[in-house]
């Protein structure tokens, strides 16, 4: 149904765009084509495009519905490892730790590895 509001949109405008320059340059049958013009976006683009507006918004308040309806839970952060991928609030990089080993600045074989002494920049405070 999109494909359909989509090219008889563009083809609505399109001939009303031929309408007009054919005002100036006198086109064969002008007429006709401002008459497809006008049918194509009054009989077929408008007609579904409010459809599927109207669709639409039914969908969401349908949606919003059913999360006001449903039994209000708290949520509590689970321990152990996320299902998310990438960083999340618990294990941010950024984030001010109690404990962990670094490492010391260029070293490649991470032979000076130290505890509590993260890099001082990354923290804010």
């Amino acid at each position: 149904m999109k494909t359909m509001i989509y090219i008889s949109g563009i083809a609505g405008g399109l001939f009303l765009v031929f309408w007009l320059i054919g005002l100036f340059v006198d086109f064969p049958n002008n007429d006709i084509i401002l008459a497809c013009g006008v049918l194509l976006l009054g009989l077929v683009f408008f007609p579904l495009f409010f459809i599927d507006k109207y669709r639409h918004d039914k969908k969401i308040t349908g949606i919003i519905e059913s999360y006001k309806k449903e039994k209000k839970s708290t949520h509590q952060i689970k321990k152990g490892k996320s299902v998310t991928k990438g960083w999340g609030m618990n294990n941010s990089p950024f984030r001010k730790r109690k404990s962990g080993l670094t490492w010391g600045g260029g070293n490649i074989h991470a032979s000076e590895a130290s505890r509590k002494t993260r890099k001082s920049f990354l923290r804010k405070g």
